[in-house]
């Protein structure tokens, strides 16, 4: 789960240009405005992230105005991403003290900008709407039995990893790691999953049974259908290329991002479902991009575009953001989101997204 709000400290103050009664400071890997003075190096703090949305208290009366969303805000040259308090905005702990990356997204009652939220599509939520039934009769087990939907065998597959990529400002400390990584574009879509799963036969001499599984990013899709999921799926005949993939293995999954007419808004102008490959899994781990990119494209299918086969972390963030913010492959009279890399191995990943992506499109 995202920490919407945490104990950071402020790693370092520096004045901000033409302006006497603000300043910027450091946390994490971020930059954020705070009043002139009032946090010094090596204090702690609340730090609330981008895409929190704050409870309508007094203390954050203040924040009415932008409907208590926090939010990417640019100020002359200089990115904002979050908001920090003293510690005596959160109530007193029962036993010790609050300690530095501690959560306290629950305890200040913190939640998450809807738009930005990790959800569903809404094709797949309608599925899932629920009937209002009589409560009366909702008492009655035989009743909830009836008509209740049952639980469906199989989830989304437990060996293989949600896509997720954590923010560079989340980890800083990589940049002193100054090994080379495959830079790749980061695709503003529908995450999906798609697998191949053998179930081998215990009978000598008959043949393997063979599982294929098509998931968004939290569920498994059951049957075919008319989502953006499915189509791909068919357009590529997925299921035939982890068949020619698979070899001897127990498994294989691809990963990667969905767009659409009907997805975010179609930042890319498609006309029809498309799929962008960004991870190729076997049972040993993930494939690194370059390896991964090549059997992809040799069945016909489509990688995320590689920027970079030997980007190397800059010494601060804020060149890393530079390095984020610059047109898409796919579109290139618009800005991209931003970048992902991953390690040669395809072990570490961590993602940027452009500051300046996120002011020109904050709705």
């Amino acid at each position: 789960m995202r920490k919407l709000a945490s104990i950071q400290k402020i790693e370092w103050v520096r004045p901000i240009e033409g302006r006497d009664r603000i300043e910027l400071a450091g946390v994490l890997g971020y930059s954020v405005i705070i009043k002139k003075g009032e946090f010094q190096p090596g204090d702690l703090c609340v730090f609330c992230e981008i895409d929190s949305v704050l409870p309508e208290k007094p203390e954050f009366e203040f924040l009415r105005p932008k409907k208590f969303r926090i939010k990417t805000m640019k100020l002359g040259t200089a990115y904002s991403q979050g908001i920090v308090f003293p510690l005596s905005i959160l109530p007193p702990k029962k036993k010790g003290a609050y300690e530095r990356d501690e959560d306290v997204t629950d305890v200040i009652g913190v939640h998450q900008y809807e738009p930005t939220m990790d959800k569903e599509p809404p094709e797949l939520v309608a599925k899932q709407a629920k009937v209002r039934w009589p409560r009366f009769l909702m008492r009655f087990a035989w009743f909830r039995q009836l008509v209740l939907p049952q639980k469906k065998k199989g989830g989304f597959p437990s060996f293989v990893s949600k896509t997720d990529e954590t923010r560079l400002q989340n980890t800083p400390w990589l940049l002193a790691d100054k090994r080379e990584w495959v830079c790749t574009e980061k695709i503003n879509g529908q995450s999906g999953t798609f697998v191949l799963v053998r179930h081998k036969n215990k009978l000598p001499f008959c043949k393997d049974r063979f599982e294929y599984i098509v998931c968004s990013r939290n569920l498994r899709l059951g049957k075919p259908d008319n989502s953006s999921y499915w189509r791909v799926s068919e357009r590529y005949k997925i299921e035939n290329v982890l068949h020619n993939m698979i070899g001897d293995r127990d498994w294989i999954a691809i990963q990667g991002e969905c767009i659409a007419p009907n997805v975010q808004g179609n930042m890319y102008k498609v006309s029809e479902a498309d799929l962008y490959v960004f991870n190729l899994i076997y049972p040993t781990g993930r494939l690194g991009s370059v390896l991964a990119k090549s059997m992809i494209e040799q069945h016909g299918m489509k990688f995320v575009p590689i920027l970079n086969e030997h980007y190397v972390l800059p010494d601060t963030i804020e060149e890393a953001l530079a390095d984020a913010t610059g047109k898409s492959v796919l579109l290139p009279e618009s800005i991209r989101e931003g970048i992902v890399c991953r390690s040669k191995d395809g072990k570490l990943s961590w993602k940027c997204v452009s500051p300046e992506y996120l002011v020109r499109n904050d709705e």
